[in-house]
């Protein structure tokens, strides 16, 4: 039996387990995604230490955004239930499409709150009005909620500025534009089948139990006849209301606009993007919310506090669930898995198309995350589609997008959310929230077949300038046994000749003996992740694409997260950091100086949240000479994020580049020295 083999087999095993488990066995599901992620690591061959350490970075780098984004929208919502703003809505809603028909109006809303939203934020935002829709109508909760979930993936999976579709527009190589447009007529019947249409089929196959605590305090008692402390007071009007609860979304819309129209290095820009991050858009609508929602509906500071320490109780139990989920996701990840399918999934020789949803569908179920499926898959598929004539590139990223969302289940967090906000049991939710995510994935695909019908050969606009080397600047270290310096311990560089025409002979001929780490070079995930990707199974799309210099003054030493973030960073997809070592030119140096700059392992892990797809440093490492652990390594690296070493960036200031870096092809080794060239960026 193939690795590969043995590796799926377990993943599909330990899915089976963590479902036994929970719905047989009523173990909590918190407890069985710990047991079953530590089993399925071991399993896996991974180190032991490994796998712990696997767990809590999982564990880690979910929470670290979902806790917040649930702790804030949730209190949020608390607000609208209890000033009765919800019940407004609600009513409103109720009032102008019927009582009948307002699962398809949550769909609508959900659609088009969801555009510029992560889907987390979106949900915390919107579900107040299910709970409340529900209560007041007498409907099922999951005909209500169905709809709101379904119109929430379809953007998150398919819609452009989602960060997941902007990285596949890019490894593709398509318009945004025409990408937005397809997105939106593959995605609005998509929502339609997935949402209000299966919702009205599987409302009344699903019994939920009489009492949920998070209804309970997201339905509110607010209202006329109530607000928490008895008082009779009057609803907040629909205006308020409706702008309370978009404000983060019109912040975040606000952010994606300066990203396209103003410059990366625009003050104004930093500023909005600040205010336009989910965190800070949340945090900026729930104050104002206390006021408009609050104290403007006569509430006094002691209710408000108490509102939000009653709605944080029922949410710990949830979060554990979703860390716990993310925490069995990044063992999955670094145990291969993902790599396993995605080399079965290319032997397949499909068309492009079904090619991309395969893959994506293949890592989505193995990993749990839409995010992963869609840029992993985009970055294996861009090749092969490049190279096909006739692809249409836009809609390469609608069916990435629609097999990304296919068949979430246990070990995606995403399932966990739904589960403990709706109160359903694994299997009650395997069978609406896990239906509902394939419709997604199936139909979008079908749409975007049938949409390449009538676009596939539509005429595409074509760059009429011919490629050549202008602009380009080599950034590359030259390899010279005398002047190139040597990490401490690593093989030193023997240069020779065999043959030398200098010498007499008919030909020169030379030999070279030199580390893989050596001049400039690319770290692969198996320079220190079990089980990592070795060089030449590194992608091209971190490799070649917008990168960012950034200048790091010549006193820093480590550049942790607070100096990361004294710079404009956020929104690079590649990020080179120009440091001391360029302005002392030890790369031209053959003594090794130990006192070079380095990447912080909190720095590392803020450009792996971000979604950073190459890291490239001016000295021949990123991690701190004599650290205790290579954790900067660790924490890029396990994301799959490769790390370029040893650029000479002399040539070159801070600013937006284009960037090449091509290391040698060398088959099953962690690294390989490289040639690195960036070009400075005038436009898009």
């Amino acid at each position: 039996m193939s690795p590969n083999t043995q590796l799926l087999l377990l993943a599909f095993g330990a899915v089976v387990a963590l479902v036994v488990l929970i719905a047989r066995f009523k173990l909590h599901p918190f407890v069985a995604l710990i047991a079953v992620s530590l089993g399925m690591g071991t399993a896996a061959g991974m180190p032991l230490g490994r796998v712990v350490q696997a767990f809590q970075d999982g564990v880690g780098g979910v929470l670290g955004f979902i806790a917040i984004v649930v702790a804030l929208g949730t209190m949020l919502g608390k607000m609208m239930a209890e000033s009765g703003g919800a019940t407004r809505i609600a009513t409103t809603l109720i009032t102008l499409f019927g009582e009948q028909r307002v699962h398809w109006a949550i769909m609508f809303v959900a659609f088009i709150v969801g555009i510029p939203v992560f889907f987390q934020v979106g949900f915390v935002l919107l579900i107040p009005l299910v709970f409340t829709i529900a209560r007041r109508s007498g409907l099922s909760l999951v005909k209500i909620g169905i709809p709101l979930v379904a119109g929430l993936s379809v953007v998150h999976g398919m819609v452009p500025p989602h960060p997941a579709a902007m990285l596949a527009v890019g490894a593709y190589h398509a318009d945004v534009g025409r990408t937005i447009a397809y997105a939106l007529l593959v995605g609005l019947p998509t929502a339609a089948l997935a949402g209000p249409i299966f919702a009205s089929w599987i409302a009344p196959r699903i019994a939920l139990p009489a009492e949920s605590p998070i209804a309970a305090q997201l339905a509110g008692g607010g209202g006329a006849g109530g607000g928490g402390g008895g008082v009779p007071r009057d609803v907040p009007g629909f205006g308020i209301t409706l702008f309370t609860v978009l404000l983060p979304v019109i912040l975040m819309l606000g952010a994606s606009t300066a990203d396209i129209a103003l410059d990366a290095a625009s003050t104004l820009r930093s500023g909005v993007d600040f205010v336009g991050g989910p965190i800070v858009a949340l945090l900026v609508a729930l104050l104002f919310s206390f006021w408009s929602l609050g104290y403007r509906q006569h509430f006094t500071r002691d209710q408000i506090l108490k509102f939000a320490n009653d709605c944080l109780g029922p949410t710990a139990a949830i979060l554990l669930v979703i860390g716990a989920g993310g925490g069995f996701n990044r063992v999955l990840l670094e145990s291969g898995v993902g790599r396993a399918i995605a080399e079965v999934a290319l032997g397949s020789h499909a068309s492009p198309l079904l090619l991309a949803w395969s893959v994506a569908a293949l890592i989505r179920v193995a990993t749990g995350s839409a995010t992963v499926a869609m840029t992993t898959a985009a970055g294996i598929v861009a090749p092969i589609a490049l190279a096909t004539p006739g692809t249409p590139t836009e809609l390469l990223v609608l069916a990435t997008g629609a097999g990304s969302l296919v068949l979430s289940h246990v070990n995606d967090s995403g399932f966990w959310l739904i589960k403990e906000f709706f109160n359903m049991t694994v299997p009650q939710t395997l069978k609406t929230w896990t239906v509902a995510e394939t419709i997604i994935g199936v139909a979008g695909l079908g749409f975007t077949l049938l949409l390449s019908l009538v676009v596939g050969c539509a005429p595409r606009e074509r760059g009429a300038s011919e490629l050549s080397a202008q602009g380009w600047i080599d950034v590359t270290a030259t390899l010279d046994p005398a002047k190139t310096p040597v990490y401490e311990g690593d093989a030193p560089m023997k240069f020779d000749f065999l043959k030398d025409m200098r010498k007499g002979d008919i030909l020169t001929l030379s030999v070279y003996s030199l580390g893989a780490h050596s001049g400039t070079h690319i770290d692969a995930p198996m320079h220190f992740v079990a089980n990592g990707a070795p060089i030449d199974q590194v992608g091209l799309d971190p490799l070649i694409g917008a990168a960012r210099v950034i200048d790091i003054p010549d006193s820093v030493r480590a550049i942790d997260s607070g100096e990361l973030n004294r710079h404009d960073w956020r929104g690079a997809k590649r990020v080179l950091f120009r440091t001391r070592s360029t302005l002392r030119g030890w790369m031209d140096s053959a003594e090794f100086h130990r006192d070079f700059a380095y990447i912080a392992p909190d720095a590392a892990q803020l450009l792996a949240d971000a979604g950073v797809l190459l890291v490239g440093v001016d000295y021949i490492s990123a991690e701190q000479f004599g650290a205790a652990a290579p954790r900067t390594h660790q924490i890029l690296l396990g994301r799959g994020i490769p790390i370029v070493e040893g650029l000479d960036l002399r040539p070159v200031r801070a600013g937006d580049y284009d960037v090449i870096v091509l290391p040698l092809k060398v088959r099953g080794h962690e690294g390989a020295p490289a040639r690195a060239i960036v070009r400075k960026r005038t436009g898009n």
